[in-house]
C-alpha cells in the first residue's frame, strides 16, 4: 500500500514537471535563440556552463590532491573505473577561500571527447539563456573563461577556455 502511495506521489511530480516543461514562454515561441545552461554557485556569485558540455553532476566525491600539480588543479577522481582530473572554478576564477559548510560539488564536463571535472560550491538550476539576453563586451576586463553575462549578473562560462586552461596547468 505504501508503495503505491509513494508511486502516486512520484507521477504527481512527473506531471506536475511535464506540465511546466510544455507552457515554454512566448520567447520560444517566436524564435528566439535560446541556450540551455546549467547554473552553477561559487560562494554568492552565480556561473553558467552550457548543458551541452555538462556530461554528469556527481554527488559529493572526496577528490584526490595531485603534487605538484598547478594551483587551479584541485585533483584527480575516478569517474565510472576512468581518472579525471579536477579544475578548481573558485581558484580558476582567482576567487580567495574555501566554501564554507558542506564539501564541495563535481561536475563532469565533456568536450570534442575530453572530460574534467570542474569542483564548484553547488548546481543550482538549469536555465534557458537568449542570445539577446547575454551581455558580451570584450573589453569589459572579464577574464577569459567568461563569455559573457546577463542583466541578473549570470556569468556564461567558455568551457573551452576552461579546457584549455587544463592543458596550460599540465604544461607548466
Amino acid at each position: 500500500m505504501r508503495a503505491e502511495t509513494e508511486q502516486g506521489r512520484m507521477e504527481a511530480v512527473w506531471r506536475d514537471r511535464a506540465h511546466r516543461l510544455s507552457r515554454r514562454s512566448a520567447a520560444t515561441e517566436v524564435g528566439q535563440d535560446l541556450r540551455p545552461v546549467m547554473v552553477l554557485g561559487i560562494g554568492a556569485e552565480r556561473y553558467a556552463v552550457e548543458l551541452r558540455d555538462v556530461e554528469e553532476v556527481l554527488p559529493q566525491v572526496r577528490v584526490t590532491p595531485v603534487p605538484g600539480a598547478a594551483a587551479v588543479v584541485a585533483g584527480v577522481i575516478n569517474v565510472h573505473g576512468d581518472i579525471r582530473p579536477v579544475m578548481d572554478l573558485r581558484r580558476l576564477l582567482g576567487m580567495d577561500g574555501v566554501a564554507s559548510g558542506a564539501r564541495p560539488r563535481v561536475i563532469v564536463l565533456c568536450k570534442e571527447g575530453r572530460r574534467m571535472g570542474l569542483q564548484i560550491d553547488s548546481v543550482e538550476q538549469i536555465r534557458w539563456i537568449g542570445s539577446q539576453e547575454l551581455e558580451s563586451d570584450e573589453n569589459s576586463g572579464r577574464p577569459r573563461h567568461i563569455t559573457g553575462s546577463t542583466k541578473d549578473l549570470l556569468m556564461l562560462m567558455n568551457t573551452e577556455a576552461i579546457f584549455a586552461e587544463l592543458q596550460i596547468g599540465v604544461a607548466a
